[in-house]
Formats: C-alpha cells, structure tokens, sequence
C-alpha cells in the first residue's frame, strides 16, 4: 500500500464528513447523523488498533495511545447515545461535534502530511 492509497482514502474520508453534515443539516438533525458518522469511524479506529497491535512483540502503552483510546471510547459512547434517542441533550451535541471536528481535523492533517512526504510503503 503505497500514500497515493491513503491519499484517495482520505479524500473519500474528508468527503463522507462533508456529506455527512450537508445532509444532517439538510434532514434538521446533524447529531444523529454525526453520531453514525463517528460510531463509524471510531469502530474503524479500534479495528485498526485491535489488528495492527499483536504484530508488536513488546506493546507498551504510552500516554497518547491511552489518550486517544479514551476519547475515542467517550465518543464512542456519546455516539451510541445519540443514536438510541438522547440527541437533544446538550452535553451530547458538544461531545459528538468535538469528536466529528477532531476526526476532521486529524484526516486533514494525515493528507497534509501524506501529501508533503512521499513514502514507499507505509509499514
């Protein structure tokens, strides 16, 4: 797997955000389709993690790997909260649009640095 891979999957990442809010909005009810959004991306998230750590021979957890485990579990949860009904609680919009924002964000920085550095293969 080459960066020109990753790069179109970023693209189409970038892209399913913007369709994402586009039709929340447009259907009036951008939580729950941010929630489907990030209950998607973070059981992606956690796939990868589950698959790429037993090829580690010596894993140990550093700091900003149980970070970002966390938040993505409190994303995950507050996702999953939406989609069973509490989408009108305030605390559950925040969460769920910080979460979308930081995936938005981190996509973006992940094409910006695939895009600056040509990589050969990635592991």
């Amino acid at each position: 797997m080459n960066d020109t891979i990753v790069s179109v999957a970023l693209v189409i990442i970038l892209i399913c955000h913007l369709a994402t809010i586009t039709i929340g909005y447009k259907i009036k009810k951008p939580t729950v389709s941010i929630s489907y959004l990030n209950a998607i991306v973070v059981i992606g998230i956690f796939v990868f993690w589950i698959i790429d750590t037993p090829h580690i021979r010596q894993h140990q957890f550093q700091l900003i790997e149980l970070f970002v485990l966390c938040l993505e579990t409190c994303v995950l949860i507050f996702a999953l909260y939406a989609i069973i009904g509490f989408h009108t609680k305030t605390y559950v919009k925040v969460i769920n649009h910080i979460g979308f924002w930081l995936h938005i964000l981190a996509a973006i920085a992940m094409l910006i640095f695939m895009t600056t550095f040509k990589l050969n293969h990635l592991y």
